[in-house]
């Protein structure tokens, strides 16, 4: 998700913090029965923290594999994540307890060493492409 910063200085990216605050990601999760991927998208954006978003591109999907224990055997888990550049609606950060450490909003060039995974860098890097080519300066809401 991006948005102008205070006093047009630039733009912000939202992200949220987890496993004790040691990785910095991308909010997603899981698709619920009858959601569409964009509906996921602004679902997960609000629950995980607390800002209503709106859904401006598809972004692409990635797919990717970790390997977990689960009773002392070793799983392979496929994971495919669909990203979508998503605008700022309201809201105040407040990460959801159960699931997030931490949310903030991050400079562009923080937010991309902050990111602990280069496909959520690329991500990013493919929603400014997108930002920059669709609105001339000052004209994003």
């Amino acid at each position: 998700m991006l948005r102008e910063r205070a006093g047009g200085k630039g733009l912000e990216v939202l992200l949220i913090a987890i496993k004790d605050g040691r990785v910095w990601s991308l909010p997603k999760g899981q698709v619920e029965p009858g959601e569409r991927y964009f509906q996921t998208a602004l679902r997960e954006v609000r629950e995980e923290t607390g800002i209503e978003a709106r859904v401006l591109a598809p972004l692409g999907s990635i797919r990717y594999h970790f390997t977990v224990r689960d009773d002392g055997i070793q799983t392979t888990v496929t994971k495919e994540v669909h990203h979508f550049l998503m605008g700022y609606v309201g809201g105040v950060p407040r990460p959801q307890k159960e699931e997030v450490d931490g949310v903030d909003w991050f400079p562009v060039s923080e937010a991309l060493r902050r990111l602990s995974h280069q496909n959520e860098r690329d991500a990013v890097l493919r929603a400014l492409a997108y930002w920059d080519s669709k609105a001339p300066v000052g004209t994003h809401s």
